[in-house]
């Protein structure tokens, strides 16, 4: 696989409603293909299948959380509001790149050094902290996007470590598939817009298409020293994680038995998802759509700029994924 592509993914700048840039990239490389856009801006790549009579997706979302400013202070200071799931204790001190009419800005969230505390720190929400963007004040504006600033890195033969794994990881495998599988039936490649803000994309998409059998592709939490094992969601290097039921969707029985006994047959590791975690662009899909599944790429530390992920996982769920486009489960 394209490792190559991956980190090139990852590093680009588009949480929700802002995806521009991560569009422009993936349309400059499609432009081979077949590929229609929705009103909404998804991108749908369309490709014949070997047998007329079905009709597929596959569903990868582009978008990333980040952030909006929402305040312009007097001096070197703004204000951000999270776009998507946050968790507060994660911003202090870290880089941020905010997109604005003149370029991006570099910024960091205001912390309070470890010698100066007077005792505790008082949990602050992320819409009360500032952000030091130093002279660049006069050039934010409010409603510039902004995401956590981090690099792509290989930090082993393995493993990578980035941002936006969520869901950069699901389109890498989607390009792929759309490059190198050979679908039974008619389908549909869909990287869609702002899942992180509330899975708008996929319900503008459910509004104007349906489909016979829909495949998303995700990254899901994986496993943390924190955590006990017993709530764990998914765990890294141990293969694509099957869902059965989250806070969006509960999957058909026969789909899920169906990818358990796929990767059995194909001896492809696999695991499931802990039930009623999370939710993804399959719950609004299967509004319209006969069939849905979904295949998630374990992460850790997802929704937080450092995630960490396994490339034999990315490489499992593509083989399996690659599989039920050109042997349908029916």
């Amino acid at each position: 696989m394209d490792w190559k592509l991956l980190e090139d993914l990852s590093n680009l700048f588009g949480p929700a409603g802002y995806e521009d840039e991560v569009r422009d990239f993936l349309l400059e490389r499609l432009r081979d293909y077949r590929v229609e856009e929705d009103h909404f801006g998804n991108i749908i790549v369309v490709r014949e299948g070997r047998i007329r009579g079905r009709k597929m997706a596959v569903v990868s979302h582009i978008d990333e959380v980040g952030f909006i400013v929402h305040h312009v202070g007097s001096d070197s200071f703004v204000k951000l509001t999270p776009v998507g799931g946050w968790d507060r204790r994660i911003p202090p001190g870290t880089r941020v790149r905010i997109k604005t009419d003149r370029g991006f800005v570099y910024g960091v969230f205001a912390s309070i050094p470890p010698h100066l505390r007077m005792g505790e720190q008082s949990d602050v929400d992320i819409v009360d902290m500032w952000v030091d963007v130093g002279e660049n004040r006069d050039k934010v504006r409010i409603g510039d996007p902004a995401v956590i600033d981090c690099c792509f890195v290989a930090i082993s033969e393995n493993q990578f470590m980035g941002k936006a794994f969520d869901d950069r990881v699901g389109s890498f495998i989607n390009y792929h598939l759309i490059k190198h599988s050979s679908p039974m039936y008619e389908t549909h490649f869909i990287f869609s817009l702002q899942e992180e803000a509330g899975l708008r994309g996929a319900h503008a998409l459910s509004l104007e298409r349906s489909y016979d059998f829909v495949l998303v592709l995700e990254c899901t939490s994986a496993d943390s020293p924190y955590v006990p094992r017993e709530k764990q969601t998914s765990f890294l290097g141990r293969g694509p994680v099957i869902t059965i039921a989250d806070r969006s969707v509960i999957i058909k029985r026969r789909i899920w038995k169906a990818l358990e006994e796929r990767a059995r047959n194909l001896s492809i590791p696999y695991q499931f998802k802990r039930p009623l975690v999370g939710g993804t662009d399959a719950g609004a899909l299967s509004l319209s759509s006969s069939s849905v599944a979904v295949l998630s790429v374990p992460a850790r530390y997802i929704h937080t700029p450092l995630q960490i992920v396994d490339k034999r996982d990315i490489e499992a769920t593509y083989r399996l994924a690659k599989d039920v486009l050109e042997n349908p489960i029916e």
